[in-house]
């Protein structure tokens, strides 16, 4: 299974990446395309058709259960951290 290792300075530049394109698509969109992986192939990973996710990708609301099968089919671990007051707190999905 692909697993990236990616350096902090990596990890810096993709970030600003998703911030970046996160303002112009969706967030499925950008880590899809991160991951290098086409519609088809994100279709197959979630179980659904092109046109699907064609529709999820259009959208700017995507469910966090959607992007955690993708992360997860991929060897990732999502997490889901709520900041306050610079004290974070993970929320389990």
């Amino acid at each position: 299974m692909w697993k990236p290792e990616w350096s902090a300075e990596d990890r810096k530049q993709i970030g600003a990446l998703v911030i970046e394109i996160g303002e112009r698509v969706s967030a499925l969109q950008a880590l899809r395309k991160e991951l290098g992986l086409s519609q088809v192939e994100l279709a197959k990973i979630l179980n659904m058709t092109q046109s699907n996710v064609s529709k999820l990708e259009a959208g700017r609301d995507v469910r966090l259960a959607t992007l955690k099968t993708l992360i997860e089919s991929r060897g990732g671990h999502m997490k889901v951290v709520a900041e306050f007051n610079g004290r974070e707190i993970e929320l389990a999905l």
